[in-house]
């Protein structure tokens, strides 16, 4: 099916394409009624604004738009507050929408970010599949996408997640624990291939083969699938040296788990986490765990697409490298054991 164009509103509505475009854009000087008839043309038509459209009227609008899987996720919503005061400090404002790791919510989203004639867009896709349908919706549109989630052809701002991995095992082998289980994702996620791809090997280096634990399927609820699976581990049988948990939310819930079940962390199991949330340093939870610099990620994605509003159009890639963030969740091995060689 043909794509509709601002000439085909503007002959629906009955008015000039370059009207069309100001009553999109909100302008004063159209009436409302008129306003109202591109709206509803728009809407029968199907019609989404694009880059070329706002080069009628040649301004911008200062605005742009985010779209994230999970706003109620610390890490999104932390890195969006410093994404929207990045853009302000450029005089640029925010719009911030969230998937709700929905194939089809991400494309509306990307669809009303368009009409409201955004000036650029970043994307923290959802996953590879959902990102391959947004070029025929952003064609000429500045865009630069946040995480795993994209094409080579992108321009994206991400962290090594296969390096922060590797070092946050090497970490754990250096406290002198071998049976180490890496705990959680869904097994569709690409950043928990690359986490765990990392995380075994560092293992491999040791001669030791590690071991995995993956939400498999289509879980919804993995918050709710990590306490009940930590759950039935603690039930089980015995409990590794130490899990690595595919993200800090897991940790946590690893962590309540754990509290029902009397297991004590660190002394009867080390923990570590990844993304280092806002809640981690928290002093009754101080996670030991991994920063994929979520700040900083924020910061140069706005800078990169100001880049291209201002007509940059070469590609460009920040692959930053994650630090481990060392708290009270791990112990060596040794005194685990000696811990529990006290208390018998």
């Amino acid at each position: 099916m043909k794509r509709a164009t601002i000439k085909d509103v503007a002959a629906l509505a009955g008015v000039s394409a370059a009207t069309v475009s100001r009553a999109l854009d909100d302008r004063p000087e159209i009436s409302g009624e008129t306003k109202e008839k591109v709206r509803a043309a728009c809407r029968r038509l199907g019609y989404v604004p694009n880059a070329a459209a706002r080069g009628l009227t040649g301004r911008r609008t200062n605005v742009i738009g985010m779209v994230v899987p999970d706003v109620s996720n610390p890490y999104f919503s932390g890195m969006a507050t410093a994404i929207e005061r990045r853009a302000a400090q450029e005089g640029y404002r925010l719009l911030l929408s969230n998937s709700m790791r929905s194939e089809e919510q991400e494309i509306r989203a990307i669809d009303q970010f368009l009409a409201r004639q955004i000036d650029g867009l970043l994307v923290a896709a959802i996953s590879p599949q959902s990102q391959a349908r947004h070029g025929a919706l952003i064609r000429g549109l500045p865009c630069v996408y946040i995480g795993v989630n994209h094409s080579e052809a992108c321009s994206y701002v991400m962290s090594d997640n296969t390096a922060g991995a590797y070092e946050a095992t090497r970490y754990l082998l250096s406290l002198g624990h071998r049976d180490i289980l890496f705990f959680g994702g869904r097994d569709t996620s690409r950043t928990r291939e690359l986490r765990i791809k990392g995380f075994y090997q560092a293992m491999a280096e040791r001669g030791l083969p590690g071991r995995e634990l993956a939400a498999v399927g289509d879980v919804r609820q993995l918050r709710q699938w990590s306490y009940e699976r930590a759950l039935a581990l603690f039930r089980s049988g015995p409990v590794p040296d130490a899990i690595f948990a595919f993200s800090d939310i897991t940790a946590l819930k690893i962590m309540e788990a754990a509290e029902e079940r009397g297991i004590r962390v660190p002394r009867d199991v080390s923990l570590l986490g990844y993304d280092n949330i806002s809640f981690a340093a928290l002093p009754r939870i101080d996670l030991t765990t991994v920063s994929q610099r979520k700040f900083r990620a924020g910061e140069i994605a706005v800078a990169r697409l100001l880049e291209q509003i201002r007509g940059n159009q070469g590609r460009t890639v920040d692959l930053l490298q994650p630090e481990l963030v060392v708290r009270s969740t791990c112990i060596k091995k040794e005194e685990a054991d000696h811990d529990e060689g006290t208390a018998q």
